[in-house]
């Protein structure tokens, strides 16, 4: 899909600040857009993500 140059230089910019490639910037970038208009559902305060789990995968 062709894109402005405007939006290929945000999105290197982006993806290069967050240490993503291009694939992963632009699927952060869409569920970002898909949970703030409501197409997607929002991660749930009490489901533990991937950094607060322990090696045994408890929250403990």
């Amino acid at each position: 899909m062709p894109l402005t140059p405007e939006i290929e230089e945000a999105l290197d910019r982006f993806a290069l600040e967050q240490n993503l490639t291009r694939e992963e910037a632009l699927a952060v970038i869409a569920e970002d857009w898909l949970i703030g208009h409501g197409y997607f559902p929002a991660p749930s305060a009490e489901m533990p993500t991937p950094g607060t789990l322990d090696s045994d995968g408890s929250t403990d």
